[in-house]
């Protein structure tokens, strides 16, 4: 009931237990997929990378062929 307030929970990066992963096994932990984005017709695959230094390296490459649209 005083006037100091309780300071906010940090908020953590989604992705927070992949790094922390990495980083206490010591080695690279790599995440892969494809994912449609919303409202999108065409497919794309990511990979993602988490270092054991703390470093995050994100890779996306568009799946479908034929032209880009305008």
């Amino acid at each position: 009931m005083g006037r100091h307030r309780k300071p906010p929970d940090p908020v953590l990066p989604d992705d927070a237990d992949m790094q922390l992963k990495a980083i206490a096994g010591g080695r690279p932990v790599v995440e892969e997929g494809v994912v449609m984005f919303p409202g999108a017709t065409v497919p794309y695959a990511y990979r993602t990378e988490y270092g054991p230094d703390g470093t995050v390296c994100r890779e996306l490459v568009r799946l479908a062929a034929g032209p880009f649209p305008e």
